[in-house]
């Protein structure tokens, strides 16, 4: 049996000072656990690059990447997950921390724009309505998983939104091989377990070269 996806209340876009200096979050970041770690700088300054309405976080685990995406973001962000078969009570520790976290953040002002949805990812891609700038592919480190969240999703996409999709060293014949396969411009970035970033704004891929490689 599929269960319903289940949404979290959206609630508004915080607007503080500038996400470098707020030593008090970046130290409350550093304490969750997660393969995500290392992306954070990127992350930041890609949120003020880019400044996405939107952005979907496909597998969000212990809740590291939405909060990151989420933090001095004046859009929403959006994170999704689900229950793998076979890792039903990894996935529910992961989700209780996400949680935790998430909440801990909006108590302490850190994000407020954060929607949590948890949902077999094609099915809530099939009630989806709202284009997205940026889209977060970290659900599976398989091919044909992230081939098929791509495909669910890809339609949303605005046509100067951005496509990242993590862990390309971590699984370079899975999500390595599934990232070069984009028909987009594209870098590949050595940061965290490898990031790729995809996207028809080649001026942003310019940029992100002469920044971080």
């Amino acid at each position: 049996m599929v269960a319903a996806a289940i949404s979290l209340p959206l609630l508004e876009p915080v607007r503080k000072t500038d996400p470098f200096r707020n030593s008090h979050a970046f130290d409350f970041f550093s304490r969750i656990e997660g393969r995500w770690r290392g992306n954070e700088e990127f992350a930041l300054w890609l949120i003020q690059r880019i400044r996405p309405k939107t952005t979907v976080d496909l597998g969000f685990d212990k809740g590291l990447s939405t909060l990151v995406f989420a933090y001095q973001n004046e859009g929403h962000v959006f994170g999704i997950d689900w229950f793998e078969a076979g890792k039903y009570a990894e996935k529910s520790f992961a989700l209780d921390s996400a949680l935790n976290s998430i909440s801990y953040a909006i108590r302490f002002n850190y994000v407020k724009n954060v929607n949590l949805i948890i949902g077999p990812f094609s099915d809530v891609s099939k009630t989806w309505k709202k284009k997205i700038d940026l889209l977060h592919i970290d659900s599976s480190s398989t091919h044909a998983s992230l081939k098929q969240h791509y495909e669910n999703w890809i339609r949303f996409l605005n046509p100067k939104g951005v496509i990242w999709v993590n862990d390309l060293m971590a699984y370079p014949n899975e999500a390595g091989r599934f990232f070069h396969e984009l028909p987009f411009p594209k870098v590949v970035l050595p940061h965290g377990r490898g990031i790729g970033i995809a996207t028809q704004n080649e001026s942003l891929l310019t940029e992100i070269q002469r920044k971080f490689l």
